[in-house]
């Protein structure tokens, strides 16, 4: 077994690590229909990342060079991010074709080269002629097959040089939800920082068995799916997003199968399995190995915590496994975080007080009306972790962060140096804190104001979900003429509802919003599925449907007064 060709704690040597004192355990697999994944050993790993960091260095990649990855959620793309590592590359995570609508996976594409100027884009046979006219050929950079570099590497001879060291592990892009996406430089030290933080709070070890389907492009999927199996030595499954969407059982077959311990995924994630696993189909699964369900991406809901676990609880799965947590790309993924001991705490609190930015505690006889909306905390911070509210107690604050784990910022174009970022830094969410806990409403600017009150947009989307005539999580409201009225656009299951239909769902539409958010809607048009502009995660980017609606340029069905 060769010694690591960088220095510093890094992904790579923590392969290397592995492979040199458990070679044959187990560490990677992919997911398959037959239910039956084939686990890569740890000596396996390394064998491949020894080839492709070869084939990397053939095709002229060297220290800081910049990677970009379009992969599918499989071993192949973890072999090519620790190829990377190997030869001080900084790796760019990157959708593939498929893994997201033509339109705007070309937009997407075609700013992440723009922003990152990578040396070479690496994808698979299949991806390769999609990928290249994405481009439109006038960026210059070079797509090259994942199995070319496998290739070149199996016939090349050893790098004798020893690359110099790179502080930076990945360029990661957000999601862009509300402007152009940005590159996070997430620095080796921020990612050990981090990894260790996690394994402290959750216990992790080498037991463990971690399912993935979230994209490891995006930041949960390629640290919960890749870094923190790799960091604590535990097994990793990784599952194509698309297999989840198509079938989100599958996610939960999935854990029983291989005796998953560890598994996060976004709140929607929770609500969809309650809606669409039926009873039935619970009482042949057995999650009662999973520990620990991070529920984190997205404004965790106290309800869907509650259907959860009462829906799969005749699955054996634990009250206690169910963990909100709080973190983002800036931070390497975790601030705040609950488990097993530390339980979220709720806060009942007055919703036309909230609607003012202000928390106050609702009456008893208030709790459970409209009157009154329940709050679920994200836990508390991590250690070495500082959270921070620069708002008084009794008022909603932006949310500021501090440690270990904090990215050295955004991409311009230079790698920064290893120095600490460890803050304070704006995370543009707000919340509250209660009782040491962290309770997040949202961005602060994925946000309605209307007539001087605040209305977060996820809200606005869970009170639409019973909707049925609507795909859910597929709506933007927003203000528009002059302030003076609130726009809802809504994507539609079924494009060829009839007019008169579509005015009976417009109506209740209105009175959905009126009656659980007490929102006064003037207008409501739809557009077919797909219709609306989203992020690489999959939310709807309501500043942009705004600027089209305004535009004139969103494919509107019709719009209903």
């Amino acid at each position: 077994m060769v010694e690591s060709r960088v220095h510093g704690d890094n992904p790579y040597r923590w392969l290397v690590r592995h492979a040199t004192t458990r070679p044959d355990v187990a560490a990677v697999a992919d997911w398959n229909d037959a239910g039956q994944p084939a686990w890569l050993s740890y000596r396996d790993v390394h064998r491949a990342v020894d080839v492709l960091a070869r084939g990397l260095w053939a095709a002229g990649v060297r220290s800081g060079d910049l990677v970009l990855i379009a992969l599918p959620n499989d071993h192949t793309f973890v072999v090519t991010l620790l190829a990377c590592v190997s030869v001080g590359a900084i790796a760019v995570p990157a959708p593939t074709p498929a893994a997201t609508r033509s339109d705007a996976f070309g937009e997407r594409i075609r700013g992440i080269v723009a922003d990152a100027a990578p040396r070479i884009l690496v994808t698979t046979r299949d991806s390769e002629p999609e990928l290249t006219a994405a481009l439109n050929s006038g960026t210059g950079a070079q797509v090259v097959c994942v199995d070319t570099l496998r290739e070149h590497g199996g016939s090349a001879g050893p790098i004798k040089e020893e690359p110099a060291d790179c502080p930076v592990a990945v360029l990661q892009y957000t999601s862009g939800s509300t402007g152009r996406p940005k590159g996070i430089v997430v620095t080796h030290q921020a990612l050990v920082a981090n990894c260790r933080q996690a394994a402290r709070a959750y216990d992790e070890s080498v037991d463990d068995v971690g399912v993935t389907w979230a994209p490891l492009y995006h930041d949960m999927g390629l640290v919960t799916g890749v870094m923190r199996p790799l960091f604590s030595g535990y097994r990793s499954l990784l599952m194509q997003p698309r297999t989840f969407a198509r079938s989100p059982g599958t996610w939960l077959k999935a854990i029983a199968a291989v005796r998953g311990t560890v598994s996060s995924a976004p709140n929607f994630a929770y609500e969809l399995c309650v809606r669409k696993v039926p009873p039935a189909a619970v009482r042949e699964l057995d999650l009662s190995c999973w520990r620990l369900a991070r529920n984190a991406g997205e404004v965790v809901r106290a309800a869907t915590v509650d259907r959860f676990t009462a829906h799969f609880a005749a699955a054996g799965f634990a009250e206690t496994a169910l963990c909100p947590a709080y973190g983002l790309a800036e931070a390497t993924l975790t601030v705040t975080t609950t488990t097993a001991t530390v339980r979220p705490h709720r806060l009942a609190v007055r919703r036309a007080d909230l609607e003012r930015g202000r928390v106050v505690l609702a009456a008893p006889g208030e709790v459970g009306t409209d009157q009154a909306v329940t709050l679920l905390s994200s836990g508390v911070p991590l250690d070495g972790t500082r959270v921070n509210l620069e708002e008084t107690p009794d008022r909603l604050g932006p949310i500021v962060i501090a440690g270990p784990q904090l990215a050295s910022g955004y991409w311009e174009g230079a790698v920064p140096s290893a120095a600490s970022a460890e803050g304070p830094r704006p995370t543009g969410d707000v919340g509250i804190f209660h009782d040491g806990q962290l309770f997040v409403l949202g961005r602060d600017d994925d946000t309605l104001v209307f007539h001087g009150r605040k209305f977060f947009v996820a809200d606005l989307l869970l009170a639409c979900v019973d909707v049925p005539e609507l795909r859910p999580g597929r709506i933007a409201p927003f203000v528009s003429d002059q302030g003076e009225a609130v726009c809802v656009i809504a994507e539609l299951r079924d494009p060829q509802s009839p007019d008169g239909e579509l005015r009976r769902v417009a109506r209740e539409v209105k009175r959905t919003l009126y009656r659980r958010a007490d929102l006064l809607v003037q207008h409501v048009a739809f557009v077919g599925p797909l219709g609306l502009p989203v992020t690489t995660s999959g939310k709807v980017r309501v500043s942009e449907v705004r600027r089209r609606f305004e535009a004139g340029t969103l494919p509107l069905l019709t719009a209903v007064e």
